[in-house]
């Protein structure tokens, strides 16, 4: 990954980062010359993603065990942060749940707690953190991970858990960057779009035609997955004085159809 200077100096936090979306992101802000915090509620994948950031010489990384869930970690997270570097600049909401697909009766009451305790109120939870720090200095972003359910559509069915979470997130950023329109914070969404994560390839199908639709998923997920290039750039971009000024907006990441294209034709092109 190119290395540039982009947010040399800034002090980023990413929530549920040691694989998938959160990654991308840890390593493209890296790539920035961000220093990094890095979480998820276990620490087992820790030393592989320190490994990693080897990568990046010039900058730092953190990695702190939190589960978004509990306001108490979060606090947690934020104060190890602001030990090692001193401030936080850029936090990313990105830690979510889903495992099951299916429709809404079929899913667990307890399931439906998880994703809205971890999707929403992890949300909630690290943005009020951030908002405490970066209040007092009148500078920082707040960039909260949508996706399903972040807009109208029916493709959000038998995801019900999940395609709520989402949408609550998008109106709480949109709410929270209104009520902190005068001053000089950028609240902002993120919605990646359709990604190959856990999220998308360990979820349970709860009956026969659970599993049909997630054949179409898959279709989906071999077309239409958004690129590692799309959601880094449009990460960093987020995160960087590019969007200073600008607060309650939603950023989507462009699918990848025609990379995805592109790079089929060009297997093709190899093999003949």
């Amino acid at each position: 990954m190119q290395v540039s200077s982009q947010l040399k100096g800034r002090v980023a936090v990413v929530t549920g980062s040691t694989r998938g979306i959160g990654l991308i992101i840890v390593k493209s802000l890296a790539a920035a010359g961000a220093n990094v915090v890095f979480c998820s509620r276990s620490n087992e994948a820790f030393d592989e993603v320190y490994s990693q950031m080897n990568g990046f010489p010039d900058v730092e990384a953190l990695g702190v065990e939190c589960n978004v869930a509990d306001s108490d970690q979060v606090e947690r997270l934020a104060q190890k942060t602001l030990d090692r570097f001193g401030q936080i600049d850029i936090w990313f909401n990105n830690a979510a749940v889903n495992r099951y697909f299916g429709p809404a009766l079929d899913v667990p009451a307890e399931h439906w707690k998880e994703v809205i305790d971890t999707n929403l109120n992890g949300t909630y939870h690290g943005t009020m953190v951030a908002l405490k720090h970066m209040l007092p200095r009148n500078q920082g972003k707040i960039i909260n991970l949508l996706g399903a359910g972040a807009s109208d559509g029916p493709a959000d069915s038998y995801l019900s858990a999940y395609a709520t979470s989402k949408a609550a997130a998008r109106r709480f950023t949109l709410v929270v960057a209104e009520d902190y329109r005068k001053t000089a914070l950028s609240i902002l969404g993120m919605n990646p779009g359709l990604f190959n994560t856990n999220l998308t390839t360990q979820i349970q199908p709860l009956n026969d035609e659970a599993v049909r639709r997630m054949k179409i998923l898959d279709f989906g997920l071999t077309w239409l997955t958004t690129s590692p290039e799309s959601i880094s750039k449009t990460a960093v971009r987020i995160a960087s004085d590019d969007t200073n000024g600008t607060t309650g907006k939603i950023y989507r990441c462009l699918p990848g159809l025609l990379s995805n294209f592109q790079r089929w034709r060009s297997k093709g092109s190899a093999g003949t």
